[in-house]
């Protein structure tokens, strides 16, 4: 019976992870474009704007699978500490973009540029998570 409880346990956890994953699609695809129009980087703006949230939702995904690797390699008190820096990175990754993004706010580029800013911020992100891995103090 224990078994089947643990089983249980991780299908919560899977489908939790599932749900926080379409979330986090949705916020991306909210900052582009209202359709989705197929990615081409040497397209019509419409098109970029589509490969630079396609990228961002890679990177995004990348992110989250190392940040669950290196989560898994520390120390309980470790953990905890990650987990205060990565919220803290969250919240301010957004607000960064958006005022890096700011002089083609209204414009069509826009979202090309503030999902190119996110992306590039959660890249940089996830190779720093790598100096985490293995803590235990």
């Amino acid at each position: 019976m224990r078994r089947g409880l643990r089983g249980q346990g991780f299908l919560a956890a899977a489908w939790g992870a599932v749900a926080a994953l379409a979330l986090f699609a949705g916020v991306a695809q909210a900052a582009g474009a209202d359709e989705p129009v197929d990615c081409n980087p040497n397209g019509n703006q419409l098109q970029m704007n589509d490969c630079a949230v396609r990228d961002f939702r890679a990177a995004d995904a990348v992110l989250n699978i190392r940040y669950g690797e290196v989560m898994n390699t520390l120390s309980p008190q470790m953990r905890v500490a990650l987990r205060n820096e990565q919220r803290a990175w969250l919240k301010g990754r957004d607000p960064a973009c958006k005022r890096a993004s700011k002089a083609n706010e209204g414009g069509s580029i826009w979202p090309l540029v503030f999902n190119s800013c996110l992306e590039k911020s959660t890249r940089k992100r996830t190779a720093e998570l790598d100096r985490w891995k293995g803590r235990q103090q």
